[in-house]
């Protein structure tokens, strides 16, 4: 699997959509402070391919997919791998609890024309084919790169801080993941196909086995006899074609003389079914009647015509129906407006009256109202008065005037105050009830008036619509004038048509006797037509009957001369028939005599060629028994000997033995890989073995040799040991799969810090060694500028307040 175009959006801590194209690279590095978000670019492409990422934990939460505050994400991986080009895609949502859900995944194959460095929705537009589609996405991508996800995390990407579980994983552990990249199953279908052949082998054996005991004993005799019975047969060949050309002769011959025997036969037959038609007497009767009635009919025809047009005519001097129903329609009307202009003139009259009268009533209501107004100021000024007086005091000063009091005032006792207000209240009541029924007076006279006014617009249209009109008497004496005229044009017309339709169906009638007179004729024709080969005489005259009549002695005498010529090739006939037999018969005892039997229906030589083959094939079949024999003997040995081989094998691939030793083998092979790269990266300190148990040990050569389990490393001793055994298996993995698992990527994450400077220049040599000589993918993320400056790709990550983002640097 080789990444070529990644892209995300949303996922971790990228809030923006980032585009990473890795198709022109072999050897890159993500650069970047911690908690950039170099990380998160390795987690994308792990979980664009299965769906999850070592740093989440389990591998069914995502809930660390999607970046804060984004509600939607997409991750997507163009990749390459078994020589074609692919895309996984997963889409996420948080949903309305906070929840973060898959929304969609698949796998699709892409078509590989188009360019990498095209737009990417240009790249996934129209996939060659779906492979997989939500939660079957995870599966298809197993089954195509041919590892799962906990192999993918221990051979091409190494995340941070699980960097040693292959090196310190458990030996059965270790062992399930050498059963995948080894492609075992390819050693099951071998063994699978082996105990196939064996059982297939078997069956053949078994069958090859009683098909020799089936063949018995043939001795040189019963050879012998088999081919002097071929010899006689073959010695009766040329007689018996001769006696069956001489049948075939007699049977041609007899075949011409029965066709003319049938012809004649037919032809006799034929004449006597000629018969003249029995209606050919009575038709010129038909045809005079129907003549007759032609000519009645057509007569009737004129005389109702000419009825229509006098109808017609007399109609014609007479106002149109519509314009006297109009005029009597405008009298009606205009009766009827007068009777109506009367009764609105009245109803106008008394709504006037009545508006007058409620105005003088709003009059004298406004009146009221102004002399209650008085009376209660009059009222008002008393009652303050009055209240005044009754503080004054004397020698004191006046409150209004400031005039020393002498002598107190004596005022009467004013009218009641509330009584002048209540008063004023009804007066001004009274106005706008007053005011109320006077406007809706004038509203009832104002209507009444403008209704009079309609209607007598109306009146003296209908009057100027009527003063060229007649008279309503006059106008309707003229309207029934003309509907009686209307009426009597009708049926003259109603009586022209029905003379028309009797015309017609006379003609009719009399056309359908002149067709059957033309099929009779047709019908005399086509009888004489069928004897035009026995010299029929030609259909001549006018006279039906008479040509008739023609037809029918000449048939008569033609039957008597077939008579006597058919008897004659009756004998003939049977004189055929006689010698074929005879022919038969004898050859028929010639081959009886030789044991030939000829069954019913089918001609000698072609018995006596069956019998031959028969003879020649028993001959064959004999020959052949003698050394067919050997042959199966051979043939049991080889079906025995194959049988024994493919059981073996299958027996073994199908032992547990053969996993163990096959994976013993492989670990052996990436150990002794990985010592040599952990010899050059730990200056020659350490060697990497596996003792007796397949669990990994470590050869310290700086303590005497001492061997000690990988877990007692320091974390740089660990990263050391890890890395080159990482190394030794993405550079074996095709090898030992053979060519099965083809794994041509590798992605470290962190870890180089622990590396003094020398080591560090031994890994930074070795990962450039693998991008460059194994056309492998190299991707390392790490802290460590100088192992940084010596990749030449640069991914730097960087990260404000809003979302990590990504820039390709060129070294």
């Amino acid at each position: 699997m080789r990444p070529l175009r990644l892209m995300f959006e949303g996922f971790g801590s990228y809030r923006e959509e980032t585009d990473v194209q890795l198709h022109d690279v072999d050897f890159f590095v993500l650069t970047g402070p911690t908690g950039a978000g170099k990380s998160t670019v390795i987690d994308a492409l792990c979980f664009a391919l299965y769906g999850t990422v070592p740093r989440w934990g389990k591998g069914n939460v995502i809930r660390n997919a999607l970046a804060p505050s984004v509600n939607e994400g997409k991750v997507c991986l163009v990749f390459e791998a078994a020589g074609g080009r692919y895309a996984a895609v997963r889409l996420l949502r948080r949903t309305a609890q906070g929840n973060v859900q898959t929304k969609e995944a698949r796998l699709d194959q892409l078509d590989a024309g188009v360019p990498l460095d095209a737009d990417l929705t240009k790249i996934l537009e129209n996939p060659v084919a779906s492979l997989a589609e939500g939660d079957k996405t995870t599966g298809a991508v197993s089954e195509l790169l041919g590892i799962g996800y906990e192999q993918f995390t221990q051979c091409v990407v190494l995340p941070q801080g699980r960097f040693a579980e292959f090196l310190q994983a458990k030996p059965s552990d270790r062992q399930d993941l050498l059963i995948q990249l080894l492609a075992y199953a390819v050693y099951e279908d071998v063994g699978q196909r082996a105990r196939e052949r064996a059982r297939v082998a078997k069956s053949k054996l078994e069958m090859t086995e009683k098909q020799l005991n089936q063949i018995g004993t043939v001795t040189d005799e019963v050879v012998a006899a088999a081919e002097k019975r071929v010899t006689d047969l073959e010695a009766l060949v040329p007689a018996v074609d001769e006696a069956v050309e001489k049948m075939a002769d007699v049977r041609e011959r007899w075949k011409d003389a029965h066709a003319a025997t049938e012809t004649a036969r037919q032809a006799h037959s034929d004449l006597g079914g000629l018969r003249r038609p029995g209606d050919v007497v009575d038709l010129a009767t038909r045809l005079a009647d129907a003549e007759e009635q032609v000519t009645r009919r057509t007569v009737e025809r004129t005389e109702a015509e000419q009825a229509e047009a006098d109808a017609e005519t007399a109609r014609a001097g007479l106002p149109e129906h519509a314009e006297l129903s109009r005029w009597r329609d405008a009298h009606t009307r205009f009766a009827a407006l007068i009777t109506r202009l009367e009764r609105l003139r009245a109803t106008a009259d008394a709504a006037e009256a009545a508006e007058r009268a409620a105005a003088a009533e709003f009059t004298a209501a406004e009146q009221g109202v102004a002399e209650a107004e008085e009376a209660q100021t009059v009222a008002d000024r008393a009652d303050r008065a009055v209240a005044l007086a009754a503080d004054l005091v004397e020698g004191e000063p006046c409150p209004v005037c400031r005039q020393q009091v002498h002598d107190l005032p004596h005022h009467a006792v004013p009218a009641d105050l509330n009584e002048a207000r209540a008063a004023v209240k009804a007066a001004k009541t009274q106005v706008t009830a007053s005011r109320k029924a006077h406007g809706e007076a004038g509203k009832a006279a104002a209507s009444a008036r403008a209704e009079v006014e309609a209607t007598e617009r109306q009146s003296a249209e209908l009057t100027a619509e009527l003063r060229s009109a007649p008279p309503l008497a006059e106008v309707e004496a003229a309207l029934e004038k003309r509907e009686a005229a209307d009426a009597a044009a009708e049926r003259a017309r109603t009586r022209a048509r029905a003379a028309r339709r009797a015309v017609e169906e006379a003609q009719k009638q009399r056309a359908a006797l002149g067709d059957e007179e033309q099929l009779a004729w047709q019908a005399l024709r086509a009888g004489r037509d069928r004897y035009v080969a026995l010299g029929a005489p030609p259909v001549e005259g006018a006279d039906l009957a008479a040509a008739w009549k023609a037809l029918l002695t000449w048939a008569d005498e033609q039957k008597t001369t077939l008579a006597d010529r058919l008897a004659d090739l009756e004998q003939n006939e049977r004189a055929l028939t006689s010698e074929g037999t005879t022919a038969l018969a004898d050859v028929t005892r010639l081959l009886d005599e030789h044991g030939v039997p000829v069954p019913p229906k089918e001609k000698p030589d072609v018995a006596l060629g069956r019998a031959v083959e028969g003879a020649r094939r028993d001959r064959e079949s004999l020959a052949e028994k003698r050394s067919r024999s050997s042959a199966l003997a051979e043939e049991v040995e080889q079906c025995r000997e194959e049988e024994q081989v493919a059981r073996m094998l299958g027996n073994l691939l199908k032992s547990n033995g053969f996993e163990a030793w096959l994976c013993a083998e492989a670990l052996e092979s990436l150990v002794t890989e990985a010592s040599e790269i952990l010899m050059q990266l730990s200056g020659g300190q350490y060697e990497l073995h596996r003792d007796a148990r397949n669990d990994l040990v470590v050869l310290d050569h700086n303590d005497a040799g001492t061997t000690r389990p990988v877990n007692t490393l320091s974390g740089g001793e660990t990263f050391q040991a890890s890395l080159a055994l990482a190394l030794a298996l993405s550079h074996q993995v095709v090898g030992l799969s053979g060519g099965k698992r083809d794994l041509s990527s590798m992605f470290l994450d962190e870890g180089f810090g622990t590396l003094d400077e020398a080591t560090l220049d031994t890994v930074a040599a070795t990962l450039e060694r693998l991008a460059s000589e194994t056309e492998r993918m190299v991707g390392i993320v790490t802290h460590v500028p100088a192992l940084a400056e010596r990749v030449p790709v640069q991914f730097a990550v960087t990260r404000d307040g809003a979302s990590s983002r990504l820039r390709r640097v060129e070294v």
